[in-house]
C-alpha cells in the first residue's frame, strides 16, 4: 500500500534530508519495476480522499510548497488505478471489484471535471452494487454545486 497523501503531510519535514542510495516515496521507481500500486491512507493522520491524495502523487508538492523528487511523479490516471484496481488486487479481491467488467461488483463514482492535480475533480455520482446512492444537486443551468 502506498500513501501519496504523505507527500504533502510529511514532505515538508523530509525536505533537504537525504539518505545515501535511497529515494523517499519512490512511486515512479516502483511502477517502473512493475509493482502493482495500491492506494491507501492513514486517516485521520493524512488526507484520505483519493482524488486529493492522487493529486499529491502527481504534483509531489509538500506542505511548504516545494516539489519533492519530481522524477517519482505518476500520472493522475495511474493514481486512480491504484485506489481502485490496485487496492482490490492488494486485498485479494481483484475478481470481485476494482474494475468495470462483467461479473464484478458495480461500485463506482462519476467524476466532474478534468483530472487536473491543481484542481482535482469532484464526485457527482456514487453507485454501490449497481444502484445510485449519491447524486450532487444541479442548479437550473445544469451546473453542479
Amino acid at each position: 500500500m502506498v500513501q501519496p497523501g504523505f507527500l504533502h503531510h510529511m514532505g515538508g519535514a523530509a525536505e533537504g534530508f537525504t539518505l545515501e542510495d535511497t529515494t523517499w516515496m519512490p512511486f515512479g521507481d516502483l511502477a517502473q519495476a512493475g509493482v502493482v500500486l495500491a492506494g491507501s491512507s492513514d486517516t485521520p493522520c493524512a488526507f484520505r480522499e483519493p482524488l486529493v491524495t492522487s493529486a499529491r502523487g502527481v504534483t509531489r508538492r509538500t506542505s511548504k510548497g516545494s516539489v519533492l523528487d519530481p522524477s517519482q511523479s505518476l500520472p493522475y490516471e495511474t493514481w486512480l488505478r491504484a485506489y481502485t484496481a490496485g487496492a482490490a488486487f492488494a486485498g485479494g479481491q481483484e475478481y470481485e471489484r476494482g474494475r468495470l467488467a462483467p461479473g464484478l461488483l458495480a461500485d463506482l463514482v462519476v467524476l466532474d471535471g478534468p483530472l487536473d492535480p491543481e484542481h482535482p475533480p469532484t464526485v457527482s455520482e456514487t453507485w454501490v452494487a449497481g444502484e445510485q446512492v449519491f447524486a450532487r444537486e444541479q442548479d437550473q443551468t445544469g451546473e453542479t454545486g
